[in-house]
């Protein structure tokens, strides 16, 4: 299996159905609680929910760990670390039970696509009512945009999704889904009417024109990656200094399904070009 562990090392602490399904294991050894691992049955059915699982694991402040994958009684395996102290941070030791997150009216920001964005600890909290079957592809049409995008190494705040039950008042709960995202703040742009243009926002926040500094080649990478998507509505957020000095929301790619490939975008080919022409120094 791996040079450091085998198979047969760990036993199951519990089992969650999330991500497509996955076990949390112990080390059988005495006072191995350094790291607590999880392990996946990879399946290409499942795999983009795996790679959900990895990027949650993986993410900034978790200091997470990938083996390489291996195969053993005919299926292949994935196992990931994490610190014990950073468990908390992955929004896995819930255990998969239900969780009941109050959200006030009051604190609500508006949104043109969901019920509200709500700023919740160091997270960004947008909610989608899931009433119909109409609803819920549109839903799970979005999810597919934002795995693709995500494939694609385009910046959105590492986001995940969550399907549960809204519940507004005293009316009945009905069913619904919140996208959840690194609360990010900075210099927004669009291209709305009135724009808040992009090169006003990499102005606002400083942004070096040297090629070689790590805000200018990141925002160029998450540029690119937006006109790979051919990203529509291009807007977001720019902030010098982040690991992600550029996210973008409420994403939607250009994805064609029947010819499986995505289409352009003139505002991400003009971000492009911007971010290309701010480039200046070497």
């Amino acid at each position: 299996m791996l040079d450091e562990y085998q198979h047969d090392d760990f036993e199951v602490v519990r089992k969650d159905t999330r991500f497509g399904g996955f076990e949390e294991l112990k080390l059988r050894k005495e006072n191995a609680t350094v790291s607590l691992f999880l392990i996946l049955s990879v399946s290409l059915t499942h795999i983009s929910l795996s790679m959900d699982l990895e990027r949650l694991v993986m993410k900034d402040g978790c200091s997470g760990a990938l083996y390489p994958m291996y195969t053993r009684d005919g299926h292949r395996w994935a196992l990931m670390s994490v610190p014990a102290e950073h468990y908390a941070s992955t929004g896995l030791s819930d255990g998969g039970k239900s969780v009941t997150q109050t959200l006030l009216w009051k604190d609500r920001q508006n949104s043109r696509e969901g019920i509200g964005v709500w700023h919740v600890g160091n997270y960004a909290w947008k909610l989608y009512s899931a009433k119909n079957d109409s609803q819920r592809k549109t839903l799970e049409k979005l999810r597919e945009d934002y795995r693709r995008a995500n494939a694609r190494g385009l910046p959105m705040g590492k986001p995940r999704f969550q399907d549960g039950t809204i519940k507004q008042g005293n009316e009945n709960p009905y069913g619904g889904m919140a996208l959840i995202v690194d609360w990010f703040e900075g210099t927004n742009f669009n291209f709305h009417k009135p724009p808040k243009p992009f090169k006003s926002a990499l102005e606002a926040q400083k942004i070096s024109h040297s090629k070689s500094s790590t805000d200018y080649k990141r925002i160029k990478a998450g540029c690119e990656s937006a006109k790979t998507v051919g990203l529509q509505d291009c807007q977001g957020y720019v902030k010098a200094g982040r690991y992600e000095p550029i996210v973008f929301i409420d994403v939607h790619t250009s994805w064609n399904a029947q010819q499986k490939k995505f289409g352009t975008s003139q505002q991400a080919i003009d971000m492009v070009d911007v971010i290309t022409k701010w480039g200046t120094e070497s």
